[in-house]
């Protein structure tokens, strides 16, 4: 179906040039601005088709989306096999000769505060080399044409990384770390299973972890999109705001408050509803999957091979980006879905909308201006 989706519909030079015309002699006549744009004036084969909020139109906003992957849909597919297949398999075989003898809470508690740290230290370090680096191969995804932060006022990024890092430096050795303790050590709901006789296989790791999607990006969608209530923003969320332009290291920079009720709470969700029918080797590469998907999210980059939207109606960094650049809708985490139900992403996508309408009348502008100078060309040299 993937595959399928990547092949684009021929283009038919001469009918747009037709079409170009047609509509910059109603421009020059003065009709063209005195007409209203509406939804079906838009082109289909772009992602911002959708300017009203019904489920078929982001259906079809999806389908738009896998076609604009192109090949980055066989990566991010290769991707998504080799954790989901292997890796289960790879850890299964050094899984009793790496933990065991080790106590039950004692291997859950360290494993998940190791693995959620060194999951966001080493995808915050990857970034960081993407960063630098300027290399074609990567700018060609970035989102916006505007400098990074560290380019376009050195003095207030140095000033706000010392904030990030101190910030981060007490989620994850004493926020994170204390709430797993009391949900390990002190809580008596069931903890994951780390036997090896029920080590999970593929299936039930990639239902386990959708199921997880599905109840963080539910509990997400609310919860921030309550820190967002005019009386509350000011105190909580507007702390993650601070970046106006997310890069990736500012993904779990926030308001002690908001890491719990948004970042830890929805996270951690899924995870106690499963208890015991979950194994610990799941729980770890649901984190994994949760942290990198968030450092994706803020990144400032489009990539096409990200296994994190594959999924029908799932969200993507230039989604996200328009939540912090405009400050408004777009509150999902993994999906649309919410926002879609709610209609908070309508201005999302009419922006985006108002946006592509621009760059195809600059497109005809371009080749209606092309025509009149050919067709002077041409008469010259006939005369």
């Amino acid at each position: 179906f993937f595959f399928l989706m990547i092949r684009r519909p021929p283009r038919s030079t001469q009918s747009r040039s037709s079409a170009a015309s047609d509509v910059y002699k109603r421009q020059v006549h003065g009709v063209f601005f005195e007409s209203k744009m509406n939804n079906n004036s838009i082109s289909s084969t772009t992602c911002s088709t959708p300017t009203n909020d019904s489920v078929q139109k982001v259906i079809k906003n999806d389908t738009v989306r896998y076609r604009r992957k192109g090949y980055g849909l066989i990566s991010a597919s290769l991707i998504v096999l080799a954790y989901f297949v292997l890796l289960p398999q790879i850890l299964k075989k050094y899984w009793a000769m790496l933990f065991a003898g080790i106590d039950h809470r004692n291997l859950v508690f360290f494993s998940t505060v190791l693995v959620h740290s060194l999951s966001f230290l080493i995808g915050n370090l990857g970034m960081w080399a993407v960063y630098h680096a300027k290399h074609s191969f990567f700018e060609r995804y970035k989102i916006s044409q505007k400098q990074w932060p560290w380019e376009s006022d050195p003095e207030r990024w140095r000033d706000i990384l010392k904030r990030t890092i101190s910030n981060l430096l007490v989620f994850h050795l004493l926020i994170f770390p204390s709430v797993t303790a009391l949900k390990v050590y002190v809580s008596n709901d069931a903890l994951v299973r780390i036997d090896t006789d029920t080590f999970p296989n593929s299936w039930e790791v990639i239902r386990q972890i959708i199921f997880c999607m599905f109840i963080e990006d539910f509990i997400f969608y609310w919860s921030h999109r309550l820190l967002h209530h005019p009386k509350i923003y000011a105190y909580i969320h507007k702390r993650h705001h601070e970046y106006v332009y997310p890069v990736s290291i500012s993904s779990e920079y926030a308001h002690p408050i908001e890491s719990i009720l948004s970042n830890i709470i929805p996270s951690g969700a899924g995870i106690a509803l499963l208890g015991s029918n979950m194994h610990l080797v799941t729980q770890l590469m649901w984190m994994l999957v949760r942290v990198w998907e968030t450092i994706d999210g803020h990144c400032g980059y489009e990539f096409s091979w990200s296994p994190f939207r594959l999924l029908p109606l799932s969200g993507s960094a230039k989604y996200h980006e328009f939540h912090h650049s405009h400050n408004v809708g777009n509150y999902g985490s993994f999906f649309t879905i919410w926002d879609t139900l709610m209609m908070t992403n309508s201005n999302y996508f009419r922006t985006l909308a108002k946006k592509e309408h621009e760059e195809s009348l600059q497109q005809l502008r371009e080749a209606y201006i092309n025509e009149i100078q050919n067709k002077a060309t041409t008469t010259k040299l006939s005369d």
